[in-house]
């Protein structure tokens, strides 16, 4: 009995000690108004070459995630600005650019193809080389 309840308890904490598993990537969008009497808009999405993988190591993914991002912050903008620098509808310099976070890769990975998928009033420009966490 002793011995059922030490098993137990130390694959309990062997189970909580194991570090998360998170995946992200960053994403932002413009829209411009092409003619509004008739609801027609033109999507631009700025986006990650690919989700990214990060182990959390016993935080939570969002915070852990938000904690490596700050030394990269200003590079990462800079990229994104760059290239919505070329963008007639993106106006307004990126000033944040919070990561999109999961802890399951088919959550990470459906949401990440939904927002690749181009249309003919969404035009998707991925970011090659951005800096990973």
């Amino acid at each position: 009995m002793i011995r059922g309840l030490l098993v137990c308890l130390i694959m309990g904490c062997a189970a909580m000690a194991r570090a998360q598993d998170c995946y992200y990537y960053w994403v932002h969008q413009c829209i411009e108004v092409v003619d509004a009497s008739q609801r027609q808009l033109q999507q631009y999405v700025l986006i990650s070459p690919a989700v990214n993988y990060l182990q959390a190591e016993g935080q939570q993914c969002s915070d852990a995630v938000t904690e490596r991002q700050q030394p990269i912050a200003v590079e990462l903008l800079a990229r994104f600005n760059q290239a919505a620098s070329k963008i007639s509808a993106c106006r307004t310099p990126v000033t944040e650019l919070p990561a999109r976070v999961y802890d399951k890769p088919h959550q990470a990975t459906w949401h990440y193809n939904r927002s690749r998928k181009a249309s003919p009033q969404k035009i998707v420009i991925p970011l090659a080389d951005l800096p990973v966490l």
